[in-house]
């Protein structure tokens, strides 16, 4: 059974997804789920992205089985890391996805990143990436390598190998050395451009020795749970890439 092993529901400041909306549309799918609720401490603005995880726990252990399990999603920063790390070992979580959703301090989301070129931008989010996962090392999982593509204001969105494999490269030896799994994402799987170009950044991972790779939607609402997993299993069987899950921090291959 193929996981999606990224998504949110009511636990997360920006999702009203009920568990049990959840749960039907994993059905109707003939697929498992990992919930991996927002935990970013010290985020900018009025939404708080923090919960209770003995609660989170207490109201959602009842449904936990073989086909669903309970995760997180940290957002990285330097100065809360020593704060997430007790979080992360506050309560039983089957799996740790980190990723970068701030850019020195600032939301990603918003024009205000994004007031130098691109080339400039993009090889600090990198940067700043590969200098937190290696501070981040209780992550199973790399979150959204992308994720700056989706709100970035360039005409050129794409992280593309080319014009970064320098740092494309020391980002994947460095969650390779680490025994970190990076995901594929597939919240930009909604065009043929945006699924070549990962193709090539995954390709790089294959080449370097990486074996692993998680699949996430990144839901927010029922109807984008599984979004373009045919494709994004159909990529990462190209590469020879096996896509897993976590369940009690521990990798499980998971299979069409």
């Amino acid at each position: 059974m193929l996981f999606d092993t990224h998504l949110h529901t009511k636990f997360s400041a920006d999702s009203k997804m009920s568990i049990e909306d959840a749960i039907l549309s994993a059905k109707q799918q003939n697929i498992g789920l990992v919930l991996t609720e927002h935990l970013d401490y010290d985020f900018p603005g009025d939404d708080i992205y923090e919960f209770n995880p003995q609660q989170y726990f207490q109201e959602y252990s009842s449904y936990q089985s073989k086909t669903l399990y309970l995760g997180v999603e940290v957002g990285m920063q330097e100065h809360t890391l020593i704060q997430s790390k007790k979080f992360v070992e506050s309560a039983p979580f089957d799996q740790v996805i980190c990723s970068l959703h701030l850019l020195d301090g600032k939301d990603l989301l918003y024009e205000s990143c994004y007031t130098e070129d691109k080339h400039t931008v993009y090889l600090n989010y990198l940067n700043t990436m590969i200098k937190l996962i290696k501070q981040h090392d209780f992550a199973n999982i790399l979150g959204h390598v992308d994720y700056i593509c989706r709100y970035a204001p360039y005409a050129k969105k794409d992280i593309c190998y080319e014009e970064f494999h320098d740092t494309i490269d020391i980002l994947w030896q460095t969650i390779i050395d680490k025994g970190i799994v990076p995901e594929l994402n597939t919240r930009r799987f909604d065009n043929s451009n945006n699924i070549s170009i990962l193709l090539k950044l995954y390709e790089r991972y294959a080449m370097l020795g990486g074996k692993y790779v998680s699949i996430g939607s990144d839901a927010h609402k029922p109807e984008n749970i599984g979004f373009a997993f045919k494709e994004a299993y159909a990529l990462l069987d190209k590469l020879n890439l096996q896509p897993v899950y976590f369940v009690n921090r521990q990798m499980q291959l998971s299979k069409i």
